[in-house]
């Protein structure tokens, strides 16, 4: 975050950053696609990591959010390239709600990648990236860090539910996005599909030993994955935002 203070006083500064469009619920609810998600939009966010340290990163256990929402005085699209921001409301996430925001943002990506017509390399992409069996580093990383045993308690009872929740939701994405890969891909892929398979079985055992908990098992390819609950109410109450799209955004 740029300390003010700090700057040189006889120069001028013009702070750029990446913005995305942010809608409440109810909004989001009703912009179906994504011309709608994209025009007569007046509300924006943009994130920033911090830790208490002061540094900008550390490890999931330390690591805060910013998110800076910014309302301008008109919509864009607009006759001008710039618009005048009216408001701003920063909104700071726990490490937990860190946690519960990313895993869900993953949940979202991997349910729009599998949505037709799905691009084999970008889904390939992001399940190599899910399903990756790493301790200190992806998913389980947000697992060891605040749903292990030795210090669940320290969290809220009702954001570690959230973040159990958030989880069962990508276990299940994970295993739709990987029916769709098997019909896609072609034989001399077959390998790769049953190492990224191998990987999802491993994340979820992990899991399930972690949390001591069956529901974490893989599931099966007749798995009714219509019975896999949709966490999109608590993504948006936590981020309210849209991934479809981004803008660059100047702040004056």
């Amino acid at each position: 975050m740029v300390k003010v203070d700090e700057l040189d006083a006889k120069l001028a500064f013009i702070q750029v950053t990446h913005v995305i469009p942010f809608f409440s619920k109810d909004e989001l609810d009703q912009r179906l696609n994504e011309f709608e998600q994209n025009h007569d939009v007046d509300t924006f966010m943009y994130e920033t990591p911090f830790t208490k340290s002061g540094a900008a990163r550390g490890s999931v256990e330390d690591q805060w959010k910013r998110k800076t929402v910014i309302k301008t005085q008109y919509s864009f699209p607009y006759v001008l390239k710039r618009i005048p921001v009216k408001s701003r409301e920063i909104i700071e996430l726990s490490p937990i709600e860190v946690a519960i925001d990313e895993m869900q943002s993953k949940v979202s990506e991997l349910e729009e990648i599998i949505l037709p017509p799905a691009d084999v390399k970008k889904l390939q992409l992001r399940l190599q990236g899910s399903v990756a069996v790493t301790v200190n580093a992806g998913p389980l990383a947000y697992a060891h860090a605040f749903l292990d045993a030795k210090v669940i308690n320290n969290f809220s009872l009702d954001r570690v539910e959230d973040l159990k929740d958030v989880f069962r939701d990508f276990i299940g994405v994970c295993h739709k996005a990987l029916c769709v890969n098997e019909r896609m891909i072609s034989a001399d892929q077959k390998e790769y599909h049953h190492a990224l398979k191998e990987n999802y079985e491993k994340l979820c055992q992990a899991l399930s030993e972690l949390l001591q908990d069956e529901s974490f098992q893989p599931l099966s390819d007749d798995a009714d994955t219509a019975a896999q609950r949709n966490s999109m109410a608590l993504f948006n109450a936590i981020s309210g935002a849209s991934h479809n799209s981004s803008f660059g955004f100047a702040v004056y």
